[in-house]
Order: structure tokens, then sequence, then C-alpha cells
């Protein structure tokens, strides 16, 4: 597919001010100093998102209304369109607002169908074609850009790529930008929004949050402006695939958790959460797939914006996540009850997380260093950041993926596209063990036979 692409253009978008309206946040300062919950994600790549739009649409008018629109959001999201860098004052990062910014977007364009990216019946998930469609953004080295855009139009509709620096924002963030352009490109102005941007660092509240971000920075990008950005070895070899669990078979899930037998007696408990469920439910059919023995480890992520005292406002742009870390025996999540075990688990971490979410912050850098990429079961992304509510005015996407994932065991939820309680599910593995991850799946395991799991 490469060589059916063709980069027609490179524009430099600017934050333009929109005309005769006043947006809700506040102007960032020129340099605004990262928290340490940034500066935990600086060895990680940069997050790689596309999303597809069927349309017959002219392709030049569409990267017009997109490069106006962006241009507009970019007042509102200022630092998307900064650089990070060294402080000039100390080896501490900064996203740099001063000058004129700017964020490259990338035309190209391709002669082949749409369709093939985008079908159900697409066999895999077509990685070396993603990877493609998504901008490259050099985090190598500082000053290193925020974002990168790129727009590839096919017949038949075009792809939207963004590459974000993880150290400057969450996916939470990345979704709240993404919808904020989308609302600007289909209506043609910058509406008021409810909920006010702000990229103030000064929200986390820590005694020794400068300590632990330059402890952060020390570990783990020692050799500052070089950045030591995680390496993505034989991600080329892994197997990538896509899964759509829908309402229904989440549904059973929850029923299915919600009974442990002990002896001959059923034990009701409370109904997981989707989320819950379906973490459960994969992180289960990753163990038999990969055959673990004796234990296995999974990470999530936990919002920490309403659950920090005080609480931070939605509408904060950073990052403001942490990773929640569970164990269990292998042998416990391989038994009868081990969906309703595996649900237990998961759910105590997100109640502890509730209740103190940065307890043993200090350490959680160390934490990164030894826990080393493939070694456990990595769950990222979220189904309520609602990509698949990104409309720029043709339309919602027909497909949205996650590029980067580099790492086996990587598993990544987005929202579904015709499904509303839907959750997409992508996932990196060998590919023997892909073939009997689909197995366990979609066919359930024994005692189960769910039958509505469809794969893309």
């Amino acid at each position: 597919m490469d060589d059916h692409i063709r980069v027609s253009n490179v524009h430099r978008v600017f934050p333009q001010p929109p005309p005769n309206i006043t947006t809700l946040n506040h102007p960032p300062p020129p340099l605004i100093e990262l928290s340490f919950l940034d500066a935990f994600w600086v060895q990680i790549r940069p997050i790689q998102r596309l999303l597809f739009y069927r349309t017959h649409s002219p392709f030049p008018s569409i990267v017009r209304s997109l490069i106006s629109s962006l241009s507009l959001t970019l007042h509102t999201f200022r630092p998307f369109s900064a650089t990070l860098s060294l402080s000039p004052d100390s080896r501490d990062l900064v996203i740099d607002c001063t000058g004129d910014g700017g964020v490259d977007f990338v035309v190209a364009e391709s002669d082949e169908d749409l369709e093939r990216l985008v079908a159900d019946h697409a066999a895999q998930y077509n990685w070396e074609a993603y990877r493609r469609l998504a901008p490259e953004l050099d985090a190598g080295r500082l000053p290193a850009p925020v974002l990168a855009v790129k727009v590839t139009g096919f017949r038949g509709g075009f792809a939207v790529g963004v590459s974000l620096h993880h150290v400057a924002a969450d996916g939470h963030s990345l979704s709240r930008f993404m919808k904020f352009w989308a609302e600007t490109c289909r209506s043609g102005e910058v509406k008021v929004i409810k909920e006010e941007i702000t990229f103030d660092r000064t929200v986390v509240k820590h005694p020794r949050k400068s300590d632990i971000c330059r402890r952060y920075l020390d570990t783990l990008a020692p050799s500052r402006p070089y950045m030591p950005i995680s390496a993505a070895h034989n991600s080329a070899h892994l197997a990538r695939r896509t899964f759509i669990a829908t309402t229904k078979i989440i549904e059973s899930l929850k029923t299915a958790a919600t009974t442990t037998h002990r002896g001959e007696s059923a034990v009701e408990t409370e109904p997981p959460t989707t989320f819950v469920a379906i973490v459960a439910h994969a992180w289960i059919c990753v163990v038999r797939a990969k055959e673990t023995e004796h234990e296995s480890t999974l990470h999530f992520r936990a919002d920490c914006r309403s659950r920090v005292d005080p609480p931070i406002s939605y509408g904060y742009c950073g990052n403001c996540v942490k990773v929640c870390v569970v164990k269990s025996r292998v042998a416990d999540l391989l038994d009868e009850g081990g969906l309703a075990h595996a649900c237990g688990a998961i759910q105590e971490a997100i109640d502890d997380a509730g209740r103190d979410p940065l307890k043993g912050c200090e350490d959680w850098a160390q934490y990164a260093v030894r826990a080393l990429p493939g070694g456990v079961v990595n769950f990222v992304g979220s189904h309520k950041f609602g990509f698949y509510k990104v409309d720029f005015g043709w339309g919602r996407p027909g497909r949205v993926e996650f590029v980067s994932m580099h790492y086996d065991g990587t598993v990544v939820l987005h929202d579904t596209r015709d499904d509303e309680g839907g959750v997409q599910l992508s996932l990196a593995l060998p590919p023997h063990q892909m073939e009997a991850f689909a197995t366990f799946f979609v066919r359930g395991w024994e005692g189960f036979g769910f039958g509505d799991f469809l794969s893309f």
C-alpha cells in the first residue's frame, strides 16, 4: 500500500483566533511546567489514532475545511501547537508556547479503495497500512512537537491520522481535542463550550510534586534533551486484530460474573461495569492463549480527575491517569469462578484508586522501569472516549483504530460504530497466540458458549 500513497503537500497550521467570539478557556502561560503525571509518560511512544470516513465529497474541499477548522481549534488548544522543550532555567521539561507554534498537516492521496481498510470483512487489523497513514512525530530529541496530523484521500473517503506526544496529554485530552475540532469543522465556527478547557498544571496537588517530577525525569530520561523513547522490538512480527463485543454479550458477561459457586451454593454479587466485565474476559483469554504459568499481571489506566482531592475539572487537558496493577494466580483465573474472580480483582484496584489515587506515586517511575513492555497484559484507551462520535461533517467514522500497539500484550478499548453499549477491542500478540485468543474470545470458554462477538 505504501507505493500507492503520495504525499502531495505539507502545511504548517497555526492557531487562529475565531472571529467575534470569546472562548471560555484562559490563555496558557508561555511556558507550561509539566506535572509528575506528565513526566511519567516520557518514555512512551506517541499516541497514534486513525479515523476513517466514507464520503464522495471532493478531497480538496475536505482538506480546506479540516485545515481552517484545525487552525481555529488550536487557538483554544494552544499547547497542542507548541513544542516540548527543556526549561531555560533547568533541565525540567516544559511545553513551550512562545512564538507562533504550529502543527504539521500532511496531505496524502491514494488510489486504493477505502473500503479495503474499513469494511467489516477485512480479515486482519492492517498494521502495516495503518502505520503509514499516521503522521510521523519525532519524539526522540528536544525540542519536540506536541502534535502532528496526516489526512489521506482514498476512493470513497479519507483517513485522519493524529500523533500526540504522550508527555503533553492523555487519551481523554485527545478525545476532547478531536471532538472540539470536529464540531468546529462541522459547524464552521467555534462554539462556546460548557466545560472550560484548561492546561493549568497547578491543579495537580501534592506536597512534593516538583521533587517527584524531577525524580521521574532523572529516572526515565537522564540524557535529556535526548529522549529514551521505549524501543518496540519485534513489533512488526506481532499480529494485530480487532474484535467487537456487542451489548448482548457484555450483558451476558455481567450476568455470568455475578454468580460464584461455593460448594453447591450459588452466591450472587453486584454486576460489574462494562469496563470491568470486558477487561476481565479479555484478560482470561490472553492468559489462556499465552498458556501463562503461575501468575499474571494486568495493567489498566484509571482517570484521576474526579478521584483526587480537590477534584480536577473534566476539561483539564494534560495527563491525569494512574496505572492500576492487578496480579492474580493463573489457577484462580482459569477455574470455574475465574470471571467473577477477575472482575473482583479489577474492581478492587479501581476502588483502591478512588480511595487514594496518588498513593505511592514517589515510586511509580521505578516500577515503570522494572515492568518491561510485553511482560504484562496492558489495557489502554476507554470505550468512554467516544472516538466514533467524532463527526467532521461527513458522518461518523466508519472505523477507528489505535496504531501505536507496539508491544506484546497490548489491548486497546474503543466505543463502537453502531452499538451504543458495545466495546471495540484491538490487541497485539504473536501470531500463534492470536489464533488461540480469537478462539477463546469469540467462542467463549467451556460452560458459556457466547456467540455474539464480531470480528473485523
